[in-house]
């Protein structure tokens, strides 16, 4: 298996991607419920959205169906993620910027920034998630809007913690 790979079963597509120990993790999967939270992010965004992570391009192809988008740039880290993605689908969505989103600069603000580079919606990565927020606020526009797989739920869970925020960054 390559560090990154896209591998079909019963119809669906996972992406997984080999650790620095070479174990595998799922990374993502185009199942029905994934394509519906997906599409939900997409439908809610406008005008220039950037994108923290490509996946399999899920989110990408679903704004660029959205008349209200009017431009697409993602931001991935992992070369071999986008190789994957080109190897089974023959291209990439809209555009893309091979790099970190934490150290992405545009002297452009974005209308929409969307974010699911976490592992997980769960109470241990609230600090990803709070490292996501802090970016994708400099990155957005005044009025524009961050959106995400799990943000209602990290949202909820901030809201919830004794001390906020706060407490995380201790």
């Amino acid at each position: 298996m390559e560090r990154a790979e896209i591998l079909r079963q019963n119809g669906y597509d996972f992406l997984w991607i080999r650790d620095g120990s070479g174990k595998p993790d799922l990374w993502m999967w185009d199942v029905p419920t994934e394509v519906r939270a997906q599409k939900q992010i997409a439908d809610q965004a406008w005008g220039e959205v950037l994108v923290a992570g490509y996946g399999l391009g899920l989110v990408q192809k679903l704004l660029l169906e959205n008349p209200k988008v009017t431009r697409v740039v993602t931001c991935e880290i992992e070369p071999e993620v986008l190789e994957a993605n080109k190897k089974r689908y023959g291209k990439l969505w809209g555009e893309v910027v091979l790099g970190d989103f934490y150290r992405f600069s545009s002297q452009k603000k974005f209308d929409c920034v969307i974010g699911d580079i976490w592992l997980d919606i769960m109470p241990e990565y609230l600090g990803d998630y709070l490292a996501f927020r802090k970016k994708a606020k400099r990155l957005v526009k005044k009025g524009g809007k961050i959106l995400g797989w799990g943000l209602d739920y990290f949202e909820y869970k901030l809201k919830n913690l004794k001390g906020g925020e706060n407490e995380l960054r201790n």
